[in-house]
């Protein structure tokens, strides 16, 4: 089906900052570069995966507010502090509009033919990806309805624009997200969304800060972000922000790119005090520093989970995917002429990668693969050959200003990237590179950014150095993996694996898998070396597989075991395209599995790989509350439908978004489960609201029942349970 058609562009979400004469504008997901006819076509819209506008609720917290600063002199000192504070709005103004978003090389889209659009935002009761610590944990009834209800009081779905609104309380958010997700668009959106002077936003990125020496909150937030600011400018414009901390939101972003953790017992200090950037945020957290203001931190899940209880969020904002329209309006916008060209191509060869295009910065990956294959890479059939291939393609880039041998560039870029993700850190400087003999003017037409602008926080550090970080950390991550695989002696990847299944390497390890398995050995490379590696990895990872399905065997009826261990091994295995490793894998396939809440569209094609190699009767698959959207839900049912009749005993696939088309798939499980199908609210209506099946849809698969004449039943409502009449 055609995916061109015609789309209204949504109006910006920026608003002018009055009395600034500065306007702060919403850039899209990525730099653009030249223009595109968009044709008009007649393909429907589909509906907004967002469910309803339900209010955050926000903890008010009643902590006694430090005292601020007093001001020098006297008279007008509250005017003086107010056109302080704006002088340095400003400078944060200016500061925002040069953060450009990323910018994938063969995207070649003008900036202003992107629609603006948002990933959908999901309250969830815990991080997602793990549950919290056993005293802390959950405890679900044992009546699945009264569970259902209450997770579904629990799982919120939340507009872009209910965020910026001001309750009457104080509170810390976290929002968080897989890689690609849009977490740090979504904060820079935030922050120019926000109006003067009815409220102002701060935005700052963990990686800029400085983690070396001692810094008062006033240093790290004004003097430090913008260090030709005046130091009495400084403290009036902070003076301004104690008073007013009511009237203020401070977003940071990258908490997983911080270095450092937080503490449970901050030191109970005031603003005047020097304190080392962890304490200064413990001090944020408990609301010790200004605790009318309200704080969003931004981070990949696995950071998150071990935020001590007492500094923990009072919401957990979740960011999962694009709703099926807001993709198909950006997959058009990206590709203009050539969409039906690409989206065929795409199905055809890759159609496991169409639930990944739902992820922003993926889709955009994806499409520059299927625009400039490479020879040698082949079809990018996996998230390692996309940006395989990505990689191969800037080998003929006009621009590349490396002029010695590519693949020598690629393996000392790789190390640099290896050292820094086993540090925990996002930021590279200069002495390091020239330690390869690298430099920012080689690298920086890569995947290097260089801080150039007068908001970058303490962009020259460490006697003149500069600090520099990778476009996206993904990037950083496909690099490590790539050293790994082409440069890392045997037995330092042994001593590696010790640490190599831990969270923070988990994307690292999908291409790791990918390089190893798919793409094999390069011109010049080890062979043997490779395969020693390969053997080693595979080996470790069936041995994860089943102490992980263990763990399900002994809690089966535990809803903390729903975490992303088990599917982020079968992202792995789904990268290495290998099925006598998936049929391994799928030894272990826990009996009883109950997939994340809500399930990313990453982890999709990998659960899928592995499904098919499935042979073992199946006690339960939980696919409940999982939000699925269309094409996600599609591509699992329809690897279940191939399965032996009776071979799952009970299913649950309620509060999903399913669309109409969707009740095909769900007819086809039929046949596959032996007892039990419970489908409560799994579809979504055209206002994006979840629903029962429909009468039309309820006669469909109540026929279905009566031609297979089994005792199985469908629970479809409360008070609606289908079973064969015949």
């Amino acid at each position: 089906m055609s995916l061109l058609r015609h789309f209204t562009r949504n109006e910006s979400d920026a608003s002018n900052t009055d009395n600034l004469e500065v306007e702060p504008t919403i850039s899209s997901n990525v730099a653009a570069m030249s223009n595109v006819q968009i044709r008009e076509s007649n393909v429907e819209n589909s509906p907004m995966v967002l469910g309803g506008q339900p209010t955050i609720k926000y903890v008010i917290n009643n902590h006694p507010a430090p005292q601020p600063v007093a001001a020098e002199g006297s008279g007008n000192a509250s005017d003086r502090r107010e056109n302080a504070f704006k002088k340095v709005l400003k400078l944060h103004c200016k500061y925002l509009d040069r953060e450009g978003d990323l910018s994938i090389q063969g995207v070649n889209v003008c900036k202003d033919e992107i629609p603006v659009v948002h990933p959908s935002i999901t309250q969830i009761p815990f991080f997602e990806g793990k549950s919290a610590p056993k005293e802390e944990r959950y405890q679900p009834s044992d009546k699945l309805s009264e569970l259902a209800k209450n997770q579904q009081e629990e799982l919120k779905q939340i507009q872009f624009h209910e965020l910026l609104k001001k309750d009457d309380g104080s509170s810390f958010i976290s929002v968080i997200g897989y890689p690609g997700s849009g977490k740090s668009v979504l904060s820079k959106r935030l922050a120019r969304s926000y109006t003067w002077p009815h409220h102002i936003c701060w935005h700052r990125k963990f990686m800029d800060m400085n983690y070396r020496d001692k810094l008062t909150i006033e240093e790290l937030i004004f003097k430090k972000a913008f260090p030709g600011l005046d130091d009495d400018t400084s403290a009036q414009a902070f003076n301004w922000l104690v008073e007013n901390n009511d009237k203020a939101t401070l977003i940071f972003d990258g908490f997983d790119q911080a270095e450092f953790e937080l503490k449970g017992n901050s030191p109970k200090e005031d603003y005047q005090t020097p304190m080392h950037v962890r304490d200064i945020m413990a001090s944020l957290c408990s609301k010790h520093f200004l605790p009318n203001c309200r704080l969003i931190f931004t981070s990949r899940p696995h950071s998150m989970i071990f935020v001590p209880k007492s500094l923990r969020p009072s919401s957990t904002l979740l960011l999962g995917d694009l709703a099926p329209a807001d993709m198909k309006k950006l997959f058009v916008a990206y590709t203009g002429t050539k969409s039906d060209e690409i989206w065929t191509k795409l199905n055809n060869n890759a159609p496991h990668l169409v639930p990944l295009c739902h992820n922003p910065l993926m889709l955009q990956m994806i499409i520059s693969s299927q625009f400039h294959p490479s020879k040698r890479i082949g079809d990018a059939t996996t998230l390692t050959r996309v940006f395989a291939t990505m990689v191969e393609n800037l080998r003929r880039s006009e621009n590349l200003r490396y002029q010695e041998d590519f693949n020598e560039l690629v393996l000392k870029l790789s190390q640099v990237a290896y050292n820094a993700t086993k540090k925990g850190t996002v930021v590279i400087t200069t002495k390091q590179l020239r330690k390869y003999g690298l430099d920012p003017s080689t690298v920086q037409d890569i995947v290097i950014q260089l801080f150039a602008h007068d908001g970058a926080t303490n962009s020259r550090v460490f006697d003149g150095d500069c600090r520099l970080y990778f476009c996206h950390q993904t990037f950083q991550e496909f690099f490590a993996a790539f050293y790994i695989v082409y440069q890392m002696l045997v037995k330092d990847f042994k001593a590696l694996l010790k640490n190599l299944f831990k969270d923070n390497w988990s994307v690292v390890r999908r291409f790791l898998f990918g390089l190893l398995l798919d793409l094999g050995p390069l011109p010049d490379s080890d062979a043997g070396n490779l395969e020693t590696k390969k053997e080693i990895f595979v080996e470790t990872l069936h041995q994860q597989l089943a102490k992980i399905s263990s763990k399900y065997v002994k809690n089966r009826d535990d809803e903390a075991v729903r975490d992303q261990q088990t599917l982020d091994r079968y992202a792995c295995v789904g990268e290495g395209k290998d099925s006598s490793i998936a049929t391994k894998a799928a030894e272990h396939f826990p009996t009883t599995l109950q997939l994340p809440q809500p399930m990313n569209s990453n982890l999709v094609p990998g659960f899928c790989f592995v499904m098919k190699h499935v042979t073992k009767q199946l006690d339960l698959l939980n696919l409940s509350f999982c939000f699925l959207d269309a094409n996600s839900f599609h591509e699992i049912a329809s690897v279940i439908k191939e399965m032996k009749p009776g071979q799952i005993g009970w299913m649950d696939i309620q509060v999903n978004n399913l669309q109409p088309s969707n009740i095909d798939d769900v007819i086809g499980l039929l046949r596959v489960v032996r007892d039990e199908l419970w489908m409560l609210n799994c579809f979504i209506d055209d206002d994006g609201r979840m629903r029962f099946a429909n009468q039309d849809e309820i006669n469909q698969l109540q026929s279905t029942l009566n031609n297979i004449q089994t005792r199985r039943k469908v629970v479809v409502d409360g008070r609606t349970i289908l079973r064969s009449q015949k």
